[in-house]
């Protein structure tokens, strides 16, 4: 940070680095194309820049291009000190590989900032010990299991109502908890808060069975996951995770004759439309659970998309903008309210101020600090849910705006709820009347002003 410039590094990840999964991605519809990817985020900038305060300065932003896949620590680590080498010396970087936390650690001892996926579903305790480095868009996986086991223990006891396989119907429920880690065991942590909270809310399960992200391998360790909770007598599949492997394992399900209840707990992107539309169908239909971003709404009436056409007069060019704004969000935010003197503290002390924000359909509760939804000092983002079903007859677009069949509804309509807020009946559940798939109009409570266009539109 000098008188007049703020350098940046934004981390872009090359799809040839890993190419299965990125197959699997741009399957989905999502554009990879790193051209439209580096464009869509520039202008954002561009937007951010011309109404946030940034004090004179100007933000400067580079491109640095991973020389590893996502999973790769050395590489990861090696990246990070790369850019910690860059003439100029960065404040802060957007984005990292989401499987190498090496990344994030590097670059917080070289008190670089680290901001949005950089920091993906780490725990608490290693941003708490990062401090004043790490910042996500989203809870932390602790504050997102808390909700989840507050979601089950109070809605999903009893019977398996909802299963597929109708001799499940008339039981008891019998969990498994279907859970991502790593092959050194990160995220074994994670795994047992889940697991704590869950019987502290009197769900016991009767199985745990963990996965690794392994496209490569996806179909034979499919098998066996299937295999294990299908031994175990599970009705009702607690899935925490990524948003490919359920591909593999709803497929594997219905080819070994398997139809439990999906509940889906904290999860990256398996609530959203555009991967569940890869997942067996006949398996999926019975799917339910936690949802953290926004409620959907047309296209045009997405934040992200519709600050673009705003400013710009046109719509992004790159359909992945919605996971291409929150990084720039959290950047400007935290210059705008750190004021004059720029430190890696007082963009702290500045997140910290903002106040909290949201809590409508389309609009999560966003707040960091000390603003007493969490227990002390909150270093993450959203703090809200709501509840999800898929509902494989509806149709309309998907985030990426492909119009197609099948797509999550929110049941009563998107309300959200906090910590401590979740009922003992949530209306809706499986129930088209009472349920919203797509928000046409954005509710008025979360409507925004009505700026003139600086496109003249």
């Amino acid at each position: 940070v000098t008188a007049d410039t703020i350098e940046v590094v934004a981390y872009l990840m090359p799809p040839e680095l890993d190419p299965l999964q990125a197959a699997v991605v741009s399957g989905a519809g999502a554009e990879l194309g790193l051209a439209a990817i580096k464009e869509t985020s520039e202008r954002y900038g561009e937007y951010f820049a011309a109404h946030y305060e940034t004090y004179g300065r100007k933000v400067r932003l580079r491109w640095y291009e991973a020389t590893g896949s996502s999973s790769d620590a050395a590489k990861a680590k090696a990246d990070a000190l790369a850019i910690a080498s860059m003439k100029p010396k960065p404040f802060a970087v957007l984005g990292g590989p989401s499987q190498a936390p090496e990344f994030a650690d590097q670059l917080a001892a070289e008190h670089i900032l680290c901001l949005g996926g950089c920091s993906l579903a780490t725990p608490e305790r290693f941003s708490a010990e990062r401090q004043p480095y790490l910042w996500g868009s989203g809870p932390s996986p602790e504050q997102a299991a808390t909700m989840a086991a507050e979601m089950i223990g109070k809605l999903f006891k009893g019977r398996a109502e909802h299963a597929g396989d109708p001799a499940f119907r008339s039981r008891e429920r019998v969990y498994g908890l279907l859970h991502y880690d790593t092959p050194d065991g990160r995220q074994r942590a994670l795994f047992e808060t889940f697991r704590d909270q869950l019987a502290s809310r009197g769900v016991k399960l009767a199985t745990d069975v963990e996965y690794f992200l392994d496209i490569a391998k996806a179909q034979e360790n499919a098998r066996t996951v299937i295999s294990k909770l299908k031994a175990a007598g599970v009705t009702t599949v607690i899935f925490t995770g990524d948003p490919l492997m359920p591909i593999y394992f709803t497929k594997e399900a219905t080819a070994q004759r398997y139809f439990p209840e999906w509940i889906i707990g904290p999860s990256v992107l398996a609530d959203t439309t555009v991967f569940a539309r890869q997942y067996d169908q006949r398996q999926w239909a019975h799917a339910f659970g936690l949802s953290l971003p926004a409620a959907r709404s047309a296209p045009e009436n997405g934040e992200s998309y519709r600050v673009y056409k705003w400013q710009f007069g046109e719509k992004p060019p790159s359909n992945v903008y919605s996971v291409i704004y929150p990084e720039p969000q959290i950047l400007y935010t935290g210059i705008h309210l750190a004021g004059p003197r720029l430190t890696p503290e007082t963009f702290r002390d500045g997140l910290f101020r903002y106040p909290v924000t949201g809590g409508g359909p389309t609009t999560p509760t966003v707040s960091r600090g000390r603003h007493g939804i969490w227990p002390g000092v909150d270093l993450f983002g959203s703090d809200d849910v709501t509840l999800i079903w898929w509902d494989p007859e509806a149709t309309g677009p998907s985030e990426i705006g492909d119009v197609g069949k099948g797509m999550y509804q929110y049941a009563d309509h998107g309300r959200r709820y906090r910590p401590g807020q979740w009922p003992e009946h949530v209306p809706g559940l499986f129930d088209r009347s009472r349920s919203t798939a797509l928000f046409k109009e954005i509710p008025a409570d979360s409507a925004p002003p009505d700026y003139p266009s600086p496109a003249g539109g």
